[in-house]
Order: structure tokens, then C-alpha cells, then sequence
């Protein structure tokens, strides 16, 4: 099995990121310094933080570099993320710093509890309290969320920052004010880390991305208000989607003007942003066989493997690495491989070019996948044996990419080995007419993945049953779909605003749906269209869609979806379905045929669709 955390061993090939950075992180020019280092969930983000630390690590001692690990979704739990993020990094200073400044990281650590309580005092001036320190006017900005009302808040902005001058800084003495309390903790913060052994200091933080938005923004904030000070470089590790979406929740956009300011935040705060790029389908292709390669050696043996491959530069020829290549490098290394590893290398290669663009070029997602495969394959091992009865592993590994690609025409494929008697006649009728290009009743295996698939079945797939495959995946048949761990946070996004959606909002929300790409928006169909055969949909949403010109090519799988579903039609959605009928009477006839075909829809109901 392939663990989903962070790995030690480079099989993402991210070592230049990682040397780039290091390379930055120890140059003294550019200190302080934050660096973003940015992906999606399961990018490999953890993967170049290790590979980063693993540098810092194995340079020469007199370079005298701390680095420290700070995870940020282990404050979550805690009242103030601010607070407890400088407690964590003091503690960790404390514990690997020279002796003779250890007793300055100790004090630092008693203003920071002194400073916790002055914060929960003022914690409502805290964007104020920003700007004063920093001569940033941006948090004192973002506290305006309506521009009808900037003059009144301008006015208490102002008296909050008189009242704040004159209770912290005017009476108080320069231990008791907030913001002088910063500015000493800076200050005393740059002479604990001026000492001569001490180098610098690298603090990585990863899992900044689990946070919850508040946490996220304070995380952020301790960094700029408190630690970033000469010999420091944060990196931080996190998808910058979701810190956007916590600066917006935070300080929404002022209504009336369009203006939005989370990405001037994030520029604010990280100086140096890196971008981990999607893999393309060839790299997702190199990926699986690579996994499968490590899954059968032992560690020192792969990193062997991989320093050939790097050195090689295989992974940047215009095709994928061939298994023959693999078994050439292999053989060369006298390493010697046993049948199962042929065997699950074969049918991972033959699957490799279907899966890869489905994986949306993901390493986490390549991961589960196998890890789905080598549990069911050993679960038909278990149950079928390795006799006549023997599960190919082939039509398993095919199945569950159909599943990958399109649960609803999984299921459907099961409904048509259901209907076995002398071959599938429904799979072999819908393989014969991709051949041709006439819309038909199998219009909706007509996307690109799923023809290649279709055109990569062996003949097993209409001559004999499925049954013992579909056994082994009988959890994808039952319950709601695993959309959680397929779907993009954009098509999640979407699906929320559209569950959420009341009838007077749908208009709105389809418009930010018809925006997203093509891949996403496929995905929110999916889910969109087995709600509605399931009679879950509310016909208001599904309606809007159909209805839609620049989403007519969903029509045909909305009426289809339509007519599969078993709840009756209701009077109260006669508008929504005589809209349709305007828009597209052929289909919605199909559609009321069927109903009326289920004893779904009263004649009275059908005579207002039609007539109104």
C-alpha cells in the first residue's frame, strides 16, 4: 500500500524546487522572507518541505541553521492561533539554541503571556492595531465591509484609534500598550536571534490549508506582526485558493465596488510565492508505473532506481517511461522482480493513459487509486482464488476506472450485466455506435475519456458476465457517491452554492456554474444528474440548466436523468417544467412520456406544461 503522507524519497522529481528554495532560504540578502509554497490538497506540498528540511540538514555545521516544523492545524484547538504559534516557535528556539541564549527565548515567551492578555483586551482593534504597527492601511480598509456606511466607520475607526491611543499608549506605560508591546517583541525577538551561533532561522509550516479561516488569518498575522525579523524565513506550505477564501470570509469585498482584497493580503505576507504545477497526464503516467516500482523494492534499491531515471532525464522525453525501459533499468541493476510485479505493472500500464487525466494530476489521488486496485485485487484473490474462477486482473483495474471516470455509467454497466443472457447486448450496441457520430440513446458515454475506455474493453466485457467483478465493488453500487476525495474545491464550492440555493438565487449561482472549466463542470453534472434520477434534485435548479443555451449541451443528459427517476411530478414545479417545454419541446416530451408511462404526471399537469 502507498501511505498518503508525506514521503522522504523524491518520486515527484521535486528536488530543483526544493534546491531553489533552500538556496533563497540561506541567502542573507533577502531576510526576513516568507516564501509560499503553493498547491492543491494532495500536490505533494509536505513532500518539498521534507525535501527542503533534508537540505538544510545536510549542510556543513558552521552554517549554524535552526530549522523548525511548526504544523498549523495543530492550533486549532486553540483560542488565539497567534498566540500559540510564537509559544511553539519560542519553545522550539528554547530547545535548540545556544545556552547562552536560552534564558532570552525564556523571557520572550513570559511578554507573550502578558501580551495574550492585552490582546483578548483590545482583540476587536486588531486590524487597527495592524495598521498603526505596520503603516499598512490595508487591515483598517478591510474593516469597512459596506461602502454606504465608510463615513460612520471611519469615524469609530477614528475614535477606536483615539480610545486605543489614550487608554494604551498615554496612560499606560510602554510594558502595558499593545502596540509598543509589539514593536519591543520584535525588537527583542531580533536580538535573542542576533547572537553569533546562531545562523538562521527556518521555520517551515505546513497544513496551513486544514485551518479554519480565522486561524489561517491569525497564523498569517503572528508571522507579519510578531517573528518576521532579520535571519528568519517562513515557508509555509498551503493551497492558496483556501487562503483566499479566508482573507474574503475575513474581510469580504466593500459592496458596491468590485474591489476584493485577499490577493493583495497574500502579498502582503508571503514576498516569494512558488507554485507547485499541476502534473500533466504524462507525468500522472510516469507516476502510477513509478509507485508500482516502489511498491516491490526496498528503499535503498528505489532511490537507486530513481537517481537513473533523474539522471536519464526520462521524465522530460515527450512519452511516457515504457515498461520495457523500467525492466531494462531493472535488469541492468541485477535487481530481480517476481511475476506479481509483472503482472500489476502490465495492467497499471494499460490503464495509465485512460486514468491520467481523471486524476486531475493529483499525486494523492494517484495514490488512492492503486491503493483501491491492490485492495480489491487481493480481495479477489481471497474470494475467487487463483484456479479457473481466478479474477482477471485487467477487467477489475477497468472497472474501477470507469467508476473513476463516470460512477452513473458504472452503474449503468451493472444494470446491463443484470440483463446477461447470451452476451450484453446493450454494451455491445453502445461500443458499435461510437462509431459513428449520430445522437443516440447512448449520447452519454460520448465524452473523450470514456470512448477511450470503451475502445480499450477487451470483448470480455459483452461475451461473459461481470458479475464476481461487480461484487468487489459492490460499495460503489450502494449509498451516496465518494465525491468528497474526487471532486475539486472549485466543484464542491459550486455544489454547495447550489444546494444552498433557493429559487430566487438559482439565476446567480448558475452563472459563477457556467464559468468553471469544462472538466469541473462535467463533475457538477455528475452529481447534479444522479440527484435527479434519484428524485433528489429540486426541479428548479435542474430547470435553470436545462433552460440555459450556453449548457444545451447538457440537455440530453438532463432529460434522460429526468425520465429514469420513480417520485411523481408535482404541481408546484409546473413553471419550472413549462419552461423547459419552451425551451426544448422534443425533449420534454420523452420525458412526459415516461412519466406518463409510470403513472408520474396527472393529464391536467401535461395540459399546463403544453399550454399553460
Amino acid at each position: 500500500m502507498w501511505l498518503d503522507n508525506a514521503s522522504d524519497i523524491d518520486i515527484l522529481f521535486y528536488k530543483p524546487y526544493a534546491d531553489i528554495v533552500t538556496e533563497i532560504a540561506e541567502d542573507d540578502e533577502y531576510k526576513p522572507l516568507t516564501i509560499g509554497i503553493f498547491g492543491e490538497w494532495g500536490a505533494g506540498k509536505s513532500t518539498l518541505l521534507n525535501l527542503v528540511r533534508q537540505n538544510i540538514e545536510s549542510q556543513p555545521q558552521d552554517k549554524k541553521t535552526i530549522c523548525i516544523d511548526i504544523n498549523a492545524w495543530a492550533f486549532e484547538g486553540y483560542e488565539d492561533a497567534k498566540i500559540a504559534v510564537m509559544q511553539a516557535l519560542l519553545q522550539k528556539l528554547e530547545e535548540s539554541a545556544p545556552n547562552q541564549v536560552k534564558s532570552k527565548f525564556k523571557d520572550l515567551l513570559k511578554r507573550v503571556d502578558v501580551f495574550k492578555l492585552a490582546m483578548k483586551t483590545v482583540g476587536t482593534a486588531a486590524p487597527i492595531i495592524a495598521g498603526l504597527t505596520l503603516g499598512n492601511p490595508l487591515p483598517i480598509m478591510f474593516s469597512f465591509n459596506n461602502i454606504e456606511t465608510i463615513g460612520d466607520d471611519i469615524k469609530k475607526a477614528t475614535e477606536a484609534i483615539q480610545s486605543f491611543h489614550d487608554n494604551y499608549i498615554t496612560k499606560g506605560t510602554d510594558e502595558q500598550s499593545v502596540v509598543n508591546s509589539i514593536r519591543v517583541f520584535r525588537s527583542e525577538f531580533e536580538k535573542a536571534l542576533d547572537d553569533k551561533e546562531i545562523g538562521n532561522v527556518i521555520v517551515l509550516i505546513d497544513d496551513l490549508d486544514r485551518c479554519q479561516p480565522d486561524r489561517i488569518i491569525e497564523t498569517l498575522e503572528a508571522i507579519k506582526l510578531f517573528l518576521s525579523v532579520r535571519k528568519t524565513v517562513f515557508i509555509i506550505a498551503a493551497d492558496d485558493k483556501v487562503i483566499q477564501y479566508a482573507i474574503k470570509k475575513k474581510y469580504p469585498p466593500i459592496e458596491g465596488t468590485g474591489v476584493s482584497f485577499e490577493k493583495e493580503y497574500i502579498e502582503k505576507i508571503i514576498q516569494l510565492p512558488i507554485t507547485i504545477p499541476q502534473l500533466s497526464s504524462k507525468d500522472v503516467e510516469n507516476y502510477l508505473l513509478l509507485l508500482v516500482v516502489q511498491q516491490y523494492l526496498k528503499k535503498d534499491e528505489f532511490k537507486k532506481f530513481l537517481e537513473i531515471i533523474w539522471k536519464e532525464k526520462f521524465l522530460v522525453n515527450a512519452t511516457p517511461i515504457s515498461t520495457s525501459k523500467i525492466h531494462e533499468l531493472l535488469s541492468t541493476n541485477q535487481v530481480s522482480m517476481g511475476k506479481d510485479f509483472n503482472d500489476t505493472l502490465e495492467v497499471v500500464d494499460s490503464i495509465k493513459g485512460i486514468i491520467s487525466r481523471n486524476l486531475k494530476g493529483n499525486p494523492r489521488q494517484a495514490k488512492r487509486f492503486l491503493n483501491t486496485y491492490v485492495t480489491k485485487k487481493k480481495l479477489a484473490s481471497f474470494y475467487f482464488g487463483e484456479g479457473e474462477e481466478k479474477a482477471d486482473n485487467q477487467i477489475l483495474a477497468l472497472l474501477l476506472v470507469l467508476y473513476k471516470l463516470s460512477p452513473d455509467r458504472f452503474r449503468q454497466l451493472n444494470e446491463w450485466n443484470q440483463h446477461f443472457l447470451t452476451e450484453n447486448e446493450e454494451f455491445h450496441r453502445m461500443k458499435v455506435s461510437l462509431d459513428n457520430d449520430e445522437a443516440d440513446e447512448f449520447s452519454e458515454w460520448r465524452k473523450p475519456d470514456l470512448i477511450r475506455w470503451v475502445k480499450s474493453t477487451p470483448d470480455v466485457f459483452y461475451t461473459h458476465r461481470l458479475d464476481k467483478y461487480f461484487y468487489l465493488t459492490r460499495e460503489c453500487l450502494n449509498g451516496d457517491l465518494e465525491y468528497d476525495s474526487n471532486l475539486s474545491e472549485e466543484v464542491k464550492k459550486i455544489l454547495e452554492e447550489i444546494g444552498n440555493a433557493k429559487p430566487a438565487q438559482i439565476s446567480k449561482t448558475i452563472n459563477n456554474f457556467e464559468s468553471i472549466n469544462a472538466k469541473d463542470k462535467n463533475d457538477v453534472m455528475e452529481v447534479l444528474l444522479k440527484r435527479t434520477s434519484d428524485g433528489e434534485m429540486e426541479p428548479y435548479i435542474i430547470g435553470e440548466i436545462f433552460v440555459r443555451d450556453q449548457l444545451s449541451a447538457y440537455r440530453t443528459q438532463i432529460a434522460n436523468a429526468m425520465m429514469r427517476r420513480t417520485k411523481n411530478a408535482s404541481i408546484a414545479d409546473i413553471a419550472v417544467y413549462k419552461r423547459m417545454y419552451q425551451k426544448d419541446s422534443d425533449l420534454m416530451e420523452k420525458v412526459i412520456d415516461a412519466w406518463k408511462n409510470g403513472s408520474l404526471i396527472q393529464d391536467k399537469m401535461i395540459e399546463m406544461i403544453k399550454k399553460g
